[in-house]
């Protein structure tokens, strides 16, 4: 029984050697592919959220202009406004619009947001809760103001969610790159 393998040039390798080499390079393997893709998670939410703020924002503008030009009741408005939406945010419009039916306007759009799965995050939510505290509450003027200070805010977080996308986009090669170098020693 030979226990070695002969290589270029006379050398030789013991069989255990090189099953521990080879064992190596696969667990290197794996820990590439696991990092790059935890890393690529990591940046989607980033980019999912700032998505969501974004439609937030529209869904919002929408509604102050229905608000200051229409005299529907807001639970028409926010099922009206849902199908103009897409996806998550659109079922929170929707959401809410049908709690609206059966609940004050400001707790059926503060549970609608605690319920979404937008990928916001704790000041998101606080800023947009805080707009359920004028719905239907204060005049037409109140609920502008507060339209407008809330898409005031979501601007910054829109802006913030780009930035940590991009932050988050580049440790994402950082961490590919190591993961590259390691797989290469």
């Amino acid at each position: 029984m030979i226990s070695s393998i002969v290589m270029n040039r006379g050398i030789y390798i013991n069989k255990g050697v090189l099953q521990m080499i080879v064992l190596k390079i696969i667990m290197l393997i794996l820990v590439f592919g696991t990092i790059s893709a935890i890393g690529i998670k990591i940046a989607s939410t980033y980019k999912i959220r700032a998505n969501n703020l974004k439609q937030i924002k529209k869904g919002l503008k929408i509604l102050e202009t229905k608000i200051m030009y229409t005299y529907d009741q807001l639970p028409d408005l926010f099922l009206e406004i849902s199908q103009k939406l897409k996806g998550d945010v659109g079922k929170l419009f929707f959401d809410a619009g049908q709690r609206m039916n059966i609940e004050f306007a400001g707790e059926a759009w503060e549970k609608s947001i605690d319920s979404s799965k937008l990928g916001l995050n704790k000041d998101d939510k606080e800023a947009l809760k805080s707009l359920g505290k004028l719905l239907g509450n204060t005049d037409i003027q109140g609920q502008l103001n507060q339209l407008y200070l809330v898409n005031e805010f979501l601007d910054e977080q829109i802006k913030d969610a780009t930035k940590e996308k991009e932050q988050n986009e580049k440790k994402l090669g950082v961490i590919v790159g190591l993961a590259i170098v390691i797989a290469l020693i």
